[in-house]
Formats: structure tokens, sequence, C-alpha cells
């Protein structure tokens, strides 16, 4: 993919179920390297926003690009091509229960030919060492605490070798002391240059580790901006009344 295009381009998005409209007009570019956290409120259609990058919720109109392609144009054969460049982990871990940790993270490489079998092992046992689950390869999912299988869930993602990772509230499901587990991991792949756009209420995440931080409030993006402008310096009343009770509790 060409560094000059980003990765992702939203154009005039918007989503409506029935009469209720969730989102309207949302555009943004996403560039090759960026690390977008996406906060707001509960109920203000950032998890609906993330699930429309791939398609998991078609948007009502508008339009998304990956590269200079527009998903809403391809047909089913050309989608199952495009949607695995652009990874996804869930809130739920979402991993095969039948299957051991090392099949869950090597099946869908070794089928779409990313890897060979061989290839495909060895890249999962040497992801499992490096954040410290190898000795948990041949167990099932239910063996492992949620931190464990989240962190599994994202090996799995990144094995299809993806452009783009989405992330709907990787850390909701987790223990409280399960979730910093899970972030120093996602920190370690946004410092590698990976393209991440995160949903979190992990504030601390957002305001470290993004480069951008996107406030989602009334159907839409409701300011924009670096780290530092958004945590420090915003414009908008309701993200000073947002951050003003995430710091009070």
């Amino acid at each position: 993919m060409n560094d000059n295009i980003p990765v992702m381009r939203i154009d005039g998005i918007c989503k409506k179920y029935g009469d209720h409209e969730v989102l309207n007009n949302i555009s943004i570019d996403i560039n090759k390297g960026d690390v977008i956290a996406v906060i707001g409120p509960s109920g203000c259609g950032k998890s609906t926003f993330i699930r429309m990058l791939n398609l998991l919720e078609k948007p009502t109109s508008g339009r998304i690009f990956f590269g200079n392609t527009e998903l809403s144009s391809l047909n089913e054969k050309e989608l199952t091509e495009i949607i695995p460049k652009i990874g996804m982990v869930f809130q739920q871990f979402n991993l095969f229960q039948n299957m051991m940790v090392k099949q869950n993270i090597t099946l869908s490489p070794v089928l779409h030919k990313i890897y060979t079998e061989d290839e495909a092992d060895a890249w999962a046992m040497n992801m499992l060492e490096r954040v410290g689950l190898a000795q948990h390869a041949h167990k099932y999912p239910a063996q492992l605490s949620g931190g464990q299988q989240q962190r599994v869930a994202i090996i799995r993602t990144i094995a299809m070798k993806p452009s783009i990772v989405l992330f709907d509230e990787p850390t909701s499901a987790l223990d409280p002391e399960m979730v910093n587990e899970v972030l120093n991991m996602m920190k370690e792949l946004a410092d590698e240059g990976m393209t991440m756009v995160v949903v979190t209420h992990e504030m601390k995440f957002a305001q470290n580790v993004s480069n951008r931080v996107l406030f989602f409030n009334n159907k839409g993006i409701q300011e924009q901006g670096s780290p530092d402008e958004i945590f420090n310096h915003p414009k908008n009343e309701r993200l000073k009344e947002f951050l003003s009770q995430i710091e009070a509790k």
C-alpha cells in the first residue's frame, strides 16, 4: 500500500437503525502508523463506528476506502480477500473454544496461505514466547485467564498480517489486574508502527500511546486532536465535562 495514501479513509458515513440515527456524517483519514484512540461516554456510537470500518456494521450512507478501494463497491469474493487485512480485536475474546491456543492462532493464516503450517507454527510459538504465553500453547482458551485469552486474540489477529488493527474496548471484559498486560502488548505493537484504532475507556493509554484522539458524542466526532490538545486543552464543553467526570473517579 502506498504510504502517501491513507490506510483507510472514512467519507461522510452515517448509521441509522430504522428512524434512530446513531452516527451522522463522520469523515477521517487513518494514516500508516496512526494510533487513534476513540473516547466518549457509553452509548455514543463508538463501537458502532469501529465495527463499520470492517463492515461488521454497514453504513447507511457514506463511503469507506481501504487504500484506493471503496469497500461498498466490492463483491463478496473480493471482500473476503480484503477484510482479513483489517484486523479486529473484540471485547469478548472470540477464540475457538474447541481448539488449543496455537491452533487458534495458526488456522486462518494457513487457510489464507499467508504461512505454511510449519511457518505458522514457528511464528505462533515465537509470538507466544514473546508475551510469556509459550507454556500455554497446547491449552484450551477456557484454561487461560481473561488477560491471557485477550493476548492470544491479539496474536491471532496480527497473524493475518493486517494493514490496520481495530480494537473495540479490548480491556472492558478484564479484571482490573489483567488490564495492564493487554495494554502493554498493545503499546509494543504501537511502538513497532502498527496502525491502530482503539475504542477505549483507558484514558492513560489514550494520553500516552495514541497520536490522535477522537471524542465521540451526540452522533459524531465532537472534537479531535493530539492527546495534549484533547486532555490538556479541550475546547468542547461536553469534552471538558466528560474529562472532569473521568478524573473525579
